[in-house]
C-alpha cells in the first residue's frame, strides 16, 4: 500500500509540475493570461487531488470512510471546516465583486483578506484538508495533506512571477508585508 501510495504521489506531483510550473507559467510569462487549457489543467489537478484520497482509503467513491466515534473529534472537524470554508468565499468574495464596488480589476487587490494572506483561496483550502486529516487520523491523510502543500507551492510560484511581472515594485513591496500563507500578527 506505501508504495502504491508513494507511485501515485510522485506521479501527481509531477503532472501538477507540469501543469504549473510550465504550462500555465507559460501563459503568464507570454501572453499574460491564462488559456482555457490553463484553466482546465488547474482544474483537472486539483479535482483529481480532491478525489486522490480515494486511492487510499479502504472505500469506494464516492463514499467516505465511517467517522471516528470520537464526539471532540467531529466538533473539532467541523470547526476547521467551518473556518476553512468561511476563508475561501471571504477570498473569492473578495476578488469576484471588485468591479461591482467601483474598484479596478486591474489593480493588485492588497486589502480585505489579501492584507493577511496573499493566497488565502489556497489556505482555506488547506485548512479544510488538514480538519479531514485530523477526523481521518492516519499517515496517508497527512501525506494528502503535504501533496497539497507541493501543488500549491507550484501553483503560487507561477502565479508570484506573473504578479512580479505585471505590477513590479508594488507586488515586491506587497509580499514583503504580506505572507504567502497567513499574517498572525
Amino acid at each position: 500500500m506505501l508504495i502504491k501510495y508513494l507511485i501515485y504521489s510522485a506521479i501527481f506531483i509531477l503532472f501538477s509540475f507540469i501543469v504549473f510550473r510550465i504550462i500555465v507559467r507559460n501563459d503568464y510569462l507570454k501572453k499574460s493570461k491564462l488559456s482555457p487549457l490553463s484553466y482546465i489543467l488547474e482544474f483537472i489537478v486539483f479535482a483529481v487531488h480532491a478525489n486522490l484520497m480515494y486511492f487510499f482509503i479502504p472505500v469506494k467513491w464516492p463514499d467516505l470512510p465511517s467517522l471516528p466515534e470520537n464526539l471532540t473529534l467531529k466538533i473539532l472537524f467541523l470547526v476547521i471546516l467551518c473556518l476553512g470554508l468561511v476563508i475561501i468565499i471571504i477570498a473569492w468574495f473578495g476578488l469576484g465583486t471588485r468591479r461591482s464596488f467601483g474598484q479596478d480589476k486591474n489593480k493588485l487587490n492588497t486589502s480585505g483578506i489579501y492584507k493577511y494572506s496573499r493566497n488565502p483561496q489556497l489556505v482555506g483550502y488547506g485548512i479544510i484538508l488538514l480538519g479531514f486529516a485530523i477526523l481521518f487520523i492516519s499517515w496517508y491523510s497527512l501525506g494528502w495533506f503535504v501533496l497539497y502543500i507541493i501543488i500549491s507551492y507550484f501553483m503560487i510560484r507561477s502565479e508570484e512571477e506573473f504578479l512580479n511581472m505585471r505590477y513590479g515594485e508594488e507586488y515586491e513591496k506587497y509580499c514583503r508585508d504580506v505572507p504567502r500563507v497567513i499574517k498572525i500578527f
